[in-house]
């Protein structure tokens, strides 16, 4: 198979360019550049009130960092390291988890100041997380992650979010973004246990059975929440839901949803878990369920 994943580091040299000199037609470069427009067009999907223009929601994220010559050091440093990491190793670790006929035609864009994400077929890293500066390891961890979930959308389209208008509907786009964060989430875990690479707070949670366990508890305990009354109107539940589903505290689609993923590939295989990710969220959380009966709901 003839799998296409391309780097583009344009918009992180655009936003150097731009902390270096503030300058408005640094700006415009910075905001014209297509990994940042990739990262514009992922907020504005992702903040159902977002009103923020290209221009005022760079200057914001650009706010977080001050220009040093470290700082381009450190990017450059990173940077190197990611490229210089062997396609075939991380690229097997996404296909693991992904339908056997898959193939990749994605670009891979390093920016500065956002968030690691996907959008479309595409995705984004932000070289400026504060811990791929811990671990640059982290970096082709999360590489890792955003391809699956790059895999993962070819099948499966983001949910609107702002079409998001009942309890029913708000259900169905929550299961589809648990698969999609537990693919991520797995898809990197054995390289990381592999090579001791567990800085990242889910992976401590998900090895330890205790907080786990209190964590899937309460996430269903949310699901049925929303199953009790289908029809009534989402508008007061969608953020707050949201909010727990995915804040730094609680985590509970990423920790959720790679349990469930881990469950099954136990009791049906790889293969079986592979073939989920075509077939989506429903059967993904009916085949889970099949092996864990007892779960509270």
């Amino acid at each position: 198979m003839k799998h296409i994943v391309v780097f583009d580091d344009c918009g992180l040299a655009t936003s150097l360019d731009f902390l270096q000199n503030k300058s408005d037609q640094n700006l415009k470069k910075l905001i014209s550049a297509l990994g940042n427009k990739l990262a514009f067009v992922h907020y504005l999907w992702s903040c159902i009130d977002a009103s923020a223009t290209a221009e005022e929601f760079w200057s914001t994220q650009m706010s977080k960092f001050s220009w040093s010559s470290e700082l381009k050091r450190n990017m450059e440093s990173l940077k190197a390291y990611l490229l210089n990491q062997k396609k075939t190793e991380w690229l097997s670790e996404v296909l693991n988890y992904l339908p056997e006929r898959h193939e990749f035609n994605t670009t891979v864009y390093l920016n500065l100041g956002y968030d690691n994400i996907v959008y479309g077929e595409d995705v984004a890293l932000n070289m400026g997380n504060r811990s791929f500066s811990v671990d640059k390891r982290e970096s082709k961890y999360y590489l890792i992650h955003e391809l699956a979930h790059a895999g993962y959308v070819r099948y499966h389209p983001l949910p609107e979010l702002r079409n998001v208008k009942t309890n029913e509907e708000l259900l169905r786009t929550i299961k589809t973004l648990t698969q999609l964060e537990g693919m991520g989430v797995i898809s990197a875990f054995r390289l990381r246990v592999l090579e001791n690479g567990l800085l990242d707070n889910d992976y401590k949670v998900l090895l330890d059975n205790t907080e786990k366990t209190r964590r899937v508890n309460r996430y269903f305990e949310l699901l049925a929440e929303l199953e009790s009354a289908p029809k009534k109107g989402a508008n007061k539940n969608i953020s707050k839901i949201f909010e727990e589903m995915s804040r730094k505290e609680t985590r509970l689609w990423y920790i959720t949803g790679c349990h469930m993923a881990q469950e099954i590939e136990k009791h049906a295989g790889i293969r079986t878990l592979r073939r989920l990710v075509e077939e989506g969220s429903e059967d993904f959380f009916n085949t889970f369920l099949e092996f864990a009966p007892k779960i509270q709901r």
